[in-house]
Order: C-alpha cells, then structure tokens, then sequence
C-alpha cells in the first residue's frame, strides 16, 4: 500500500517534468549521399536543423510534429541534365511530419520519424547557369539522443529523402532517388 502511495506522486513528477519542455530544437551535421545514384561517386556535406513539438507524452513514449529542414552543400557529384554535364548541385528538403520517440524521459533516447513535403535540386551548369527543380519529397529517419545535461543531449540521425530525380539520372535510377543525410549534432529542449 505504502509502494503505490510513493509510486503515484513519482509517476506525476515524470509526467509533469517531461510536459515541461515540449520543444525540441536539433542542429546537426554531416554528409550526404545520393544512394540510389548509379552515377554517384562522392558525397557533399550537410546540415539539418530540425523544430519538433511533443503533443503527446507519456513515461515511456512520446509523439510529436517535426518540422526537418535539411540541405547539403555543392556536391561533387556529377549529374546530367540530357546531354549538358552538370558541374555540381545543391539539395533542400522540407519535409514537416511525426516523430515517435521511446523513453524520452531517460539518459538515452531513439526515436523514428517520418515526413512528406518539398525537396528543391539546384544544378550548378558548366556554362555558369544554375537549373534549379523542385519536386515532392517523403522521408523516413531514426536517430538517438544522449542527454549530457538537463536539457541538451548529443545527437546523432540518419534520414532518407526519397524524391524524384532530374534530368538525365531519372532515366537510369527509374524515377526515384535516395538522398541519405547522415548527421551529428546537439538538440535542445525547452
């Protein structure tokens, strides 16, 4: 009787410390990957920031609205645009969906994710013209959470953009293309 009398006053504290920071604000870098290009022979770096709000918590799971926005630099990746051979291209994706997070109350914490929304390619020409392209964008991610103090935690994602490809690739990759960003960084609760 004593136990469940302690255990009801712990169970709220949670609940209600874990309500207190409903934000979550992630900045992470890394690399990117054209997965699905058979013409890829490199990678570009990359940075994502990512706004999540927590709607629903609960001591062992969480479930929130993220908002990722992710972009990689001039990538060395060679791309074609019919028969003009692109010197390099940019890549931007926008895509607001849910994240489910498990034991977001405790020291380490994974979460999956999963989103649809907007990705833009901006090709760099050899002429010195850019020939951007948007398209629509779905994602799919995993990531984990290392808390290092109260409300920070060391933060480390894979994320997969599937989106359309251009020019000259959609003919080779079928349609669709794998943008892999793999990224480390900080998040923040508040």
């Amino acid at each position: 009787m004593l136990r469940n009398i302690l255990l009801v006053p712990l169970v709220l504290i949670i609940c209600l410390d874990a309500g207190a920071q409903k934000n979550d604000f992630g900045l992470t870098l890394g690399g990117y990957l054209a997965a699905s290009n058979p013409l890829n022979i490199g990678a570009a770096w990359a940075i994502e920031a990512t706004y999540a709000r927590r709607f629903l918590s609960l001591p062992v799971v969480s479930i929130s609205g993220e908002l990722p926005w992710a972009t990689s630099f001039q990538s060395s990746i060679p791309t074609f645009n019919g028969t003009t051979l692109a010197r390099s291209y940019t890549s931007l994706f926008i895509t607001p969906g849910l994240r489910l997070r498990l034991a977001p109350s405790f020291l380490v914490s994974p979460y999956v994710s999963a989103g649809l929304g907007y990705g833009r390619f901006n090709r760099q020409l050899l002429n010195g013209t850019t020939s951007p392209e948007g398209t629509f964008a779905l994602d799919v991610a995993g990531g984990l959470d290392l808390k290092v103090l109260p409300f920070v935690s060391l933060r480390g994602e894979l994320r997969d953009f599937n989106s359309s490809t251009f020019g000259f690739q959609s003919l080779i990759s079928g349609g669709r293309q794998n943008n892999v960003f793999l990224t480390f960084g900080l998040g923040v609760r508040f």
